[in-house]
């Protein structure tokens, strides 16, 4: 512990910033230097190219990626209408980290992407052996994921009022 100390407190004079960039991302909004210093030292850059797939439904969740640059569309059952595109300061493969383990949808890059990438494992060793670090992370996926529960309601709801109108019920009339 004492060396990753040391690591951090000499990243600091020649970077006090390096780390912070991770913060863009909603799950590591309440992440310390610290704690951000800890998470990057887990953290591995990987590129794809346009029409490359990232992976597929069904494979298993090996690894959450952290969109950097580009654009990423992902189809399945958890998306509205079956499809959104995910594009930079965005994440994927958090809800199946959380479900069974099993990618439940299929990501293709739109463009070429550049991504951060950690494994579920590590992710996992770092929430339960930091319990102080693992309630932050865990708290902005709570957080995350009731934006996106009630972003989907809204959606449903708004598509369901839509359905039921009746079609004489436009603007004007």
């Amino acid at each position: 512990m004492i060396k990753m100390i040391v690591g951090w407190l000499k990243s600091l004079l020649h970077k006090p910033s390096k780390y912070a960039s991770l913060r863009r991302y909603s799950i590591f909004k309440q992440l310390d230097s610290f704690e951000l210093y800890l998470l990057n030292n887990f953290m591995h850059h990987r590129s794809f190219k346009q029409g490359e797939l990232l992976f597929d439904v069904g494979y298993p969740l090996e690894v959450v990626f952290f969109i950097e640059k580009g654009e990423i569309e992902v189809i399945g059952k958890a998306n509205p209408n079956g499809r959104s595109i995910l594009s930079k300061n965005q994440w994927i493969g958090i809800m199946d980290m959380f479900y069974e383990n099993i990618r439940s949808s299929s990501a293709k890059a739109l463009t070429d992407v550049q991504v951060l990438a950690i494994s579920r494992e590590d992710l996992m060793d770092i929430i339960h052996k930091n319990p102080h670090m693992g309630l932050k992370i865990l708290q902005g996926i709570c957080e995350s994921f009731s934006n996106y529960i009630f972003t989907l309601s809204d959606c449903l709801h708004t598509t369901a009022s839509d359905v039921n109108r009746p079609a004489d019920a436009g603007e004007g009339k």
